[in-house]
């Protein structure tokens, strides 16, 4: 017997087995650039986040990244199948480890608002902007934090490295955040989940 989506996520969601995920990289292409930092956030909990000390050296964050993915059995994530899994598999290959991100069930929210909504544009930030325009009980928007390209610059240099990986964090966690509030209101919407 197979299960449907919907009666999959109730039961994810309740048994802690779903959550949301999102990189910050120095660059899109793998061969060239690096992770800085990986958000995973447990449903309905805090923001597990970690980085690098320094961009290029993330063998342990990506070998941490998939052991910390491999702890749950649904992933949400907003390009994640386009970019993050395949930016974390060329990291692992490039770190020489022989490992892969395990066969999850993987809902890339760009897809469901890309193929089931038509809305004007397709950014996270646009579509939370649009389904959250007033602020929230605890008085809060949900909005993607952006990241002005001086703090991407800085992430290079030894010196202000520390401060602008500590924005790059902060950005990455506020990403998962938004993802649960995306995936709140569509999750109805899911129809099927892949791998």
């Amino acid at each position: 017997m197979q299960l449907d989506a919907q009666t999959f996520l109730r039961l994810v969601e309740d048994t802690n087995r779903l959550c949301c995920f999102d990189i910050e990289a120095t660059g899109l292409h793998g061969d060239y650039n690096s992770v800085l930092v990986v958000s995973i956030k447990p449903y309905h909990k805090a923001p597990i986040v970690h980085t690098v000390e320094r961009p290029g050296e993330d063998k342990e964050l990506v070998q941490w990244a998939v052991e910390e993915l491999a702890k749950y059995d649904c992933w949400v994530s907003y390009y994640g199948k386009g970019y993050d899994t395949r930016m974390l598999r060329t990291r692992l290959l490039d770190a020489g480890l022989k490992l892969d991100l395990p066969k999850k069930h993987h809902i890339d929210l760009y897809f469901l608002v890309r193929y089931r909504l038509a809305t004007s544009h397709r950014s996270q930030g646009h579509i939370l902007s649009w389904l959250y325009p007033e602020p929230k009980e605890d008085g809060k928007v949900h909005e993607k934090m952006t990241v002005s390209a001086r703090v991407w610059n800085e992430v290079l240099n030894d010196t202000t490295r520390s401060a602008a990986l500590k924005t790059l964090c902060r950005r990455c966690a506020s990403d998962t955040q938004g993802l649960q509030s995306l995936y709140e209101p569509v999750k109805h919407l899911i129809g099927e989940i892949t791998r």
